[in-house]
């Protein structure tokens, strides 16, 4: 898992974005899934695949294109951040030189863990090649949410973002291991 200081500030920041903040009053036909308006918006992305709507009662909905607002960007902006530095300091704990990491592009720095012996020291793959599949996506994701502003509200399925979300939950839970396995190791330098 995430360290307990990043895993609880993103909680808050993820607890700000409530479904009553993206909901509109509309009538709509059909059975849609019910949440409480004070849901997380995050929390409830997993639950949108084949649906349109979220009803939240009295008379209010949330539709689908209302996850793509600037709330989501903002959270996997917060995750992705994450993601780099994690994958930074791995590096860092492997002795590769500052200057040189502060020249590396973050598809190098995938490379490289993906090519090196550290993926070992995780246990949330069993493969090397699905793990360097969802380095890739993130990486790829990762262009769309930071530079790419409208990219993500119009271009991208909804499907796609609740994918990214979990692999990028997969992802960091994998750093984290492997960042947990050097340090008890000692193998920082």
């Amino acid at each position: 898992m995430y360290p307990e200081e990043f895993e609880k500030m993103f909680r808050k920041v993820i607890n700000c974005f409530t479904l009553e903040d993206v909901a509109e009053k509309k009538q709509v036909e059909g059975n849609f899934p019910k949440r409480n308006p004070d849901t997380p918006i995050w929390d409830t992305m997993d639950s949108l695949q084949g649906f349109e709507y979220i009803n939240i009662g009295d008379g209010k909905v949330v539709p689908r294109s209302k996850f793509f607002k600037i709330q989501v960007r903002s959270l996997f902006f917060i995750l992705l951040v994450q993601f780099e530095e994690n994958l930074y300091r791995l590096h860092q704990w492997k002795g590769v030189p500052i200057e040189q990491l502060n020249e590396a592009n973050i598809n190098d720095l995938i490379r490289e863990l993906v090519n090196s012996d550290l993926i070992s020291f995780q246990k949330e793959y069993i493969s090397n090649n699905e793990f360097k599949e969802d380095l890739k996506a993130i990486s790829s994701f990762r262009n769309v949410v930071m530079h790419v502003n409208k990219k993500l509200q119009r271009n991208v399925d909804i499907d796609v973002v609740i994918k990214r979300k979990r692999q990028l939950d997969r992802v960091l839970n994998s750093l984290q291991q492997i960042s947990d396995t050097m340090e008890r190791q000692g193998l920082q330098k």
